[in-house]
């Protein structure tokens, strides 16, 4: 259920619709396959979009393939730490026409080197406050990311807060949105900050932000 809404959430805020026709389709795991759809005007690439969130040492992913605009394949690592074993890691290829039958997405590799930053780090459900922890950024991550979300399903509203470490490539692509799909609608505000220096020693929603954060910065 889980990973299903997180490709859900891809799939409804990937922008399809002029002569470039693209595979469109979403599922869990590394591959699907769906018709071809002819692309709105602008959006001149397919695009592939493997997701994978990380809980408590689990790990979920998730694809997605549509219509894209080939500057959304040229950002950096997207990638993000939450604490308590929660992160999330985006893969995105771009291709045209043959191509994309052998095209592969991977995923960022994990980095584990700490870069001297901190953020505080919490996850919070139908709470307005997190139990905030610092955590010491590693990799790419350099930037403090909060999360606010408010998840709508089968008319039951379930809030969280998520904060933690993130590279600059979420902060620079993702905003402030809302999405709908197959009963399950999402609105989430984003927040990027500064870290601290670092010292010392180095659910169930979540996959469902993990494919609105994803798509916000392709719209």
């Amino acid at each position: 259920m889980e990973a299903s809404l997180a490709v859900c959430l891809l799939a409804a805020l990937l922008a399809t619709g002029s002569c470039l026709q693209c595979e469109v389709c979403f599922g869990p795991g590394t591959s699907c396959s769906g018709d071809l759809q002819t692309c709105a005007i602008g959006f001149d690439s397919c695009g592939i979009i493997v997701t994978e969130t990380t809980i408590a040492g689990m790990k979920q992913q998730g694809i997605v393939k549509g219509c894209m605009t080939s500057g959304s394949c040229k950002v950096g690592p997207l990638t993000m730490n939450f604490g308590n074993g929660v992160t999330m890691k985006y893969g995105i290829a771009c291709c045209v026409g043959d191509a994309c039958r052998t095209t592969t997405v991977t995923v960022p590799p994990a980095d584990t080197k700490p870069n001297g930053r901190s953020c505080p780090a919490c996850i919070a459900v139908l709470y307005a406050q997190c139990n905030e922890e610092i955590i010491y950024c590693t990799g790419a991550e350099t930037r403090c990311i909060e999360v606010a979300a408010t998840v709508t399903t089968g008319g039951t509203a379930t809030s969280m807060i998520m904060k933690g470490c993130a590279t600059e490539a979420v902060c620079a692509h993702i905003t402030d949105a809302s999405g709908s799909f197959a009963g399950v609608s999402t609105n989430l505000t984003l927040k990027c900050k500064a870290p601290g220096t670092a010292r010392g020693p180095v659910g169930l929603l979540i996959p469902a932000l993990a494919g609105l954060l994803l798509m916000q910065f392709l719209s």
